[in-house]
Order: C-alpha cells, then structure tokens, then sequence
C-alpha cells in the first residue's frame, strides 16, 4: 500500500498528469500511454537485487563501449541549422546597422529555438501552456549560451562569434555603441 510505483500507477490510471493538469479530452489510452513512457522502477526483493547489480557491473572485452547514449544521438541530429545574421560588411558600419543585424539574427535564433524545442523528445507531450513558459523562460539562456559555444568553438572566445557573417572582436565591440 505504501508503494510509490503503485500510488503513481493508480493516479495515472484514475486520470491524473505528471504534469499535475487534469485535462478532461485526455482519454484512458492517453492516460496509459503516457504512464509506459514514465520509468516506475518496480519493487525488488533481495535475493534478486544482488543479482541485478552483478548483471549491471558485468563487462566483457568483446562488448561495444557506446561512447554517445541514445539521447546523444538524437540531441545531435535536430542540431539546428546555421544561422545568419544577414549583416553587409560592404556598408559603412553605423550602430543603427548593427543593432538592426543583431535584431534580425535574434529573432531568426528565436524562431530556430522554437522549431528545435519542438523536436525535442516528450516537448509536444506538454500542454501548450506548459510549452510557452518554458521557452520564455529559457530563450535567452539558450541564445547566450549558443554565443559561447559558437566564440569558444570556432574563435577559441577570443572574439564574439554571433553569426559567421558578424563576428566582433575586442576592438570593434569598443568602437560600437554597445561598449559604453
């Protein structure tokens, strides 16, 4: 009675989300299909959990190590596309021409965002409330963090790396109006 898999299973069975919304168009096999794709560990015994565990560590030299789990895998095929930023170099630079760049590459990064998050196992899952908060709440970090792997990964950060067509070292972030 007192089985955290069993209270789980109940819930789900009675109707009630993970998410912790009832939705009154979530049908019985919805309920169910979503309770199989959550892992509840079921209840061992003793004689068998030593069992388990040795059939855990277990190892032998002809087994493939998997050096990139599934879940790897499927982050680095959605990888989104290249994004650019759509600046002319060709131009006199002007603040105005640079911020306008960096307006319309973050708002191509936003809608890449979006798409990447879609692809993303179990996100659909979500209601759609659910969906929207967590990309407001988690664009900017996403974005800021894609700038320090693009400088890291493609400059060794020692230049800001937005876009292969806008990249900014030291000096021109001074001499633009973002510096000061």
């Amino acid at each position: 009675k007192n089985c955290p898999a069993c209270r789980l299973r109940k819930c789900c069975q009675a109707g009630m989300v993970l998410g912790g919304r009832k939705f009154k168009k979530f049908n019985k096999v919805r309920v169910m299909r979503a309770l199989d794709a959550v892992a509840v560990p079921q209840p061992v015994g003793l004689p068998n959990e030593s069992q388990a565990l040795t059939q855990r560590i277990t190892f032998s030299p002809n087994q493939e190590i998997q050096l990139f789990p599934p879940l790897i895998n499927l982050l680095l095929s959605i990888e989104p596309d290249v994004i650019y930023a759509g600046y002319d170099n060709t131009k006199p630079e002007t603040s105005s021409s640079l911020l306008t760049s960096l307006n319309h590459l973050a708002e191509r990064q936003l809608l890449s965002v979006v798409k990447w998050s879609k692809s993303l196992p179990g996100f659909r899952n979500l209601h759609i409330d659910d969906q929207i908060t967590l990309i407001q709440y988690s664009w900017m970090s996403l974005m800021v963090f894609g700038l320090g792997w693009r400088s890291y990964k493609h400059v060794s950060g020692q230049m800001l790396y937005f876009a292969p067509d806008l990249i900014l070292n030291e000096q021109r972030m001074k001499e633009s109006s973002f510096y000061s």
